[in-house]
Parts: structure tokens; C-alpha cells; sequence
């Protein structure tokens, strides 16, 4: 077994691609899992780019194959599946389990721990695809009480936390503010240029002035796992019911304040980053 081939991610990638090639072969009775398609390849790709951003991020640097382990995997799903819906999220584990397959195939070195991984969080994913009609009543009581625990349990927690309360920010976003806030806070103490899911760029948005302070004094930023395990402590089963909740608190808002239905389901697309409609009702049905 061997090392993928290159110095820098962008040519690791493209020796997968190529090790995993197999166009023109026939399917018909095996079990490759090598590539037999253009559709397939473009897939892959993505899945490759996603997790080299993700080691990127977190200054992680060894061979791509040999950062493919079950911590990093658990820390870069949570966090890549974190706004997607059931049955997209269970391709997507599934399509990266069948790409590690077919690199170990190519004779390229993969943890068996990291699929063996995939293959219970793909389960996971399908068993909630099938109980997706019944999940529902995410929204999260008593929400400002379980961050004030949180803040005890461990602060900096309670930072991203609080962005995300504030902004109604996925978590990776709320990340990305946390880690460069000077990138994105303008002079008049506003969030400018975040850049959301499909390369949407936010509108400006308002964030406290103590909120700002408890950011640029933050002394360490937890991992995506730690957070989600904090979360759990207090309460919150998911850090994106936060979200949600900030969707059904903004929507009741407006419409107390006299808003039509429709205005209020327009002005909360456009805080949540929607471009339809149609995904903020699904927001709002679950909640």
C-alpha cells in the first residue's frame, strides 16, 4: 500500500482522481469502486476539495490519505453535514465511503477504522432519513439558560454559541466569523461579506458590542467535536436547532409586530442566506 503522490493537496487530489479512474471498464458483476463515470468524478472531486479545505482550516498537514482517520472524519462530518438534509446527507457519507474504497483499491493506504466509521454514520444517516417526516419540535426552550450553563462548562463554547444566537449563522460560519473577525467586522460593528452555503455572501448584519469583546479576547477556539459535545451537555442535541430557533424567534417576531405571513417568511430567507422560500418553511416546519 502507498502514500498518495505530491506535495500540496491540489496535486494529491489529482492523483486520486487518476488512481480511482476507470472509464471505459464494465461494471456488469463486480464490486469496484473505482470511477466509471464524468458525473461520478465530479463527486469526487468535490469530496476530495471539501476535506483538504477542512484540513486547511485546521492546519493539518500530512499526505491526504493519512489524515483520513476516524477524528478527523467525525470532526469534518459533523461540520459538512451539519445544514443538509437527511437524504443528502446520506449520499454524501455514502459516496465518500465508496471513494475510500475504491482509493484502497488503487493500493493507496486508507485506515480501516475510517471506513468502518463511514459505514455506521452512513447507517446512522439512512435510519434518519427513513424518520425524516417525524422529526420535528427542534426548537430549543429556555434557549438563553442553557448558554449561561454552557458558558460555566466552558466558555469559548459559549462564544460560538452566541454568534450563532445572534446572526442565525450555520456553525461553520460562526466559525469563520470567530477565527477572522477583523476580516468581516466593519466600523460600525456590523458583519460584512460572510460567505454562506452555494457561495451566498451574507447581508450585514448587527453583532453586540459584547459579544465583539468576547471574541477578540478569546483565548482558544474548541473543536467542532468538543462544541457539539458541549452542546450536548446542556440540552442542545444539535448546534444547528440553534439556527432554527433563531429562524422561529425572528419569524414570530416580525409577525407580532404586525408583518404578513409572507413578509415575515421573505425578511427570514433573506437573515437565514435562503435563496427559497421554500427552504426557510422547511426550516420553520421542523422547529
Amino acid at each position: 500500500m502507498a502514500n498518495l503522490k505530491g506535495g500540496s493537496y491540489q496535486k494529491q487530489i489529482k492523483d486520486s482522481l487518476y488512481r480511482l479512474g476507470a472509464f471505459g471498464q464494465k461494471r456488469h458483476n463486480t464490486t469496484s469502486h473505482k470511477t466509471h463515470s464524468d458525473k461520478l468524478q465530479e463527486k469526487r472531486e468535490m469530496y476530495l476539495k471539501d476535506f483538504s479545505h477542512y484540513l486547511q482550516n485546521n492546519e493539518i498537514d500530512i499526505k491526504l490519505n493519512q489524515a483520513i482517520t476516524e477524528e478527523n472524519l467525525k470532526d469534518f462530518m459533523s461540520e459538512r453535514l451539519n445544514d443538509l438534509a437527511p437524504k443528502t446527507a446520506l449520499d454524501y457519507t455514502a459516496g465518500f465511503n465508496s471513494m475510500l474504497e475504491g482509493l484502497k483499491e488503487s493500493n493507496i493506504t486508507i485506515k480501516a477504522e475510517a471506513t468502518n466509521y463511514l459505514k455506521d454514520l452512513t447507517s446512522q444517516n439512512r435510519q434518519e432519513f427513513k424518520n425524516q417526516d417525524i422529526q420535528n419540535g427542534r426548537y430549543i426552550e429556555n434557549l438563553q439558560t442553557k448558554i449561561e450553563a454552557l458558558q460555566e462548562n466552558r466558555f469559548s463554547s459559549s462564544v460560538i454559541a452566541q454568534v450563532q444566537i445572534e446572526t442565525g449563522f450555520r456553525v461553520s460560519e460562526a466559525y469563520e466569523v470567530v477565527k477572522s473577525l477583523t476580516s468581516y467586522l466593519n466600523e460600525d460593528n456590523h458583519l460584512t461579506g460572510v460567505i454562506g452555503k452555494g457561495n451566498h455572501i451574507y447581508h450585514t448584519k448587527e453583532i453586540s458590542v459584547d459579544l465583539i469583546s468576547k471574541i477578540q479576547n478569546l483565548e482558544k477556539i474548541p473543536s467542532y467535536s468538543t462544541y457539539t459535545r458541549d452542546l450536548t451537555e446542556v440540552g442542545i442535541e444539535r448546534s444547528h436547532d440553534i439556527r432554527l430557533t433563531y429562524a422561529v424567534d425572528t419569524y414570530s417576531g416580525l409577525l407580532n409586530n404586525g408583518s404578513t405571513v409572507s413578509e415575515a417568511l421573505k425578511k427570514v430567507s433573506k437573515e437565514l442566506n435562503h435563496k427559497r422560500e421554500e427552504i426557510t418553511k422547511y426550516y420553520l416546519q421542523r422547529a
